[in-house]
């Protein structure tokens, strides 16, 4: 099986799968919903019948008209009246309560849909898999920070948990190797934001995301993959993804170098705004209030030392440990 087989293949099992689970959920709560209603009108049919045949009787009977004139008949619309909206009312309730239910349980299974996302990818490379949880806070407080509205916060959050889910395609030979990447090995790394938007864009409750996925590798001065987007013809979603990428990506031990201190990725990813990252975002992160908060998160990261994916002793054969921010980035973009 090629590396692009897999993922094209399991999305495409996985969108079937959500589709039937989903279609069989719509029948079931529409089958419900329709039995709720036709017992409802069943009752305001037969309530609002004998509330009229009961009144009607009453004015014929005791002569209400003649006796009493048109009040008692005003009297009996209000009551009518009343009753009605109160019925109607109740309804309104009931569907308010199940709207809310079926809204928080749809929210509840997306969320455990890009958590498996997560815990699949850590079975296959343990730093990969809490690495996208990590870039998800960050990218969020880098979003809620620009002032983004907060549906748009929470997308590139979403997205951002997935950004890497196309490594699933990636040999492990490949994925968790210590040493140096060859060329072609670094071009089948390169496919895995493809693979990814691929995967994504196969399922409906993600395809949204798809564009972020593809694009979080770009570069703003274009010379990114794997389309060679600058600028803000870069999805800004991707934008933020890419600085938090590397903002994790530094702060995290590797096979081949341990974490870098928190101050330090933040000058790093400075001295490349305008080339490899947009200098409004670049500018964000590198306020002290906002700087603290990464921080923090940072510290409670560290807490939970991720797994390495090789022996201190590998390190020998790596490259690209010089202080150049390209050399920085160029291996960090490999993983």
């Amino acid at each position: 099986m090629t590396a692009a087989a897999l993922p094209l293949g399991a999305g495409g099992s996985c969108q079937a799968a959500t589709v039937s689970a989903l279609a069989e959920d719509e029948r079931q709560i529409a089958g419900r919903m329709k039995r709720r209603d036709r017992n409802a009108l069943l009752l305001y049919g037969v309530f609002g019948f004998v509330v009229v045949v009961i009144e009607e009787v009453a004015v014929y009977e005791f002569h209400m008209v003649e006796r009493f004139g048109i009040a008692p008949l005003l009297v009996r619309g209000v009551v009518f009246l009343l009753l009605t909206t109160a019925l109607w009312a109740a309804l309104l309730r009931a569907n308010r309560r199940l709207v809310c239910k079926l809204m928080h349980d749809k929210q509840a299974s997306y969320e455990s849909v890009l958590l498996a996302y997560d815990n699949a990818l850590g079975l296959k490379d343990a730093y990969t898999g809490g690495h996208g949880r990590r870039v998800a806070s960050h990218a969020h407080a880098i979003a809620s920070a620009l002032g983004l509205p907060h549906e748009q916060v929470d997308s590139v959050r979403e997205a951002a948990s997935l950004h890497d889910i196309g490594k699933i395609g990636i040999p492990d030979a490949i994925l968790t190797k210590p040493g140096k990447l060859t060329a072609d090995e670094f071009g089948v790394i390169k496919q895995h934001p493809v693979m990814g938007a691929a995967i994504v864009e196969s399922i409906p409750l993600l395809a949204r995301h798809a564009p972020a996925v593809r694009h979080h590798h770009e570069r703003f001065d274009g010379s990114g993959y794997p389309d060679g987007l600058r600028g803000h013809d870069i999805p800004l979603a991707a934008r933020i993804i890419a600085v938090a990428d590397v903002l994790d990506a530094l702060g995290s031990d590797r096979s081949y170098r341990g974490a870098m201190p928190f101050d330090a990725v933040v000058a790093e990813i400075g001295k490349a705004a305008g080339t490899h990252f947009d200098p409004k975002i670049v500018g964000v992160i590198s306020k002290p209030s906002f700087r603290h908060a990464l921080k923090s998160t940072a510290q409670d990261h560290s807490a939970h030392p991720l797994k390495k994916s090789a022996p201190a002793e590998r390190r020998g054969n790596d490259v690209d440990r010089g202080n150049s921010t390209d050399r920085i980035f160029q291996r960090e973009a490999m993983q």
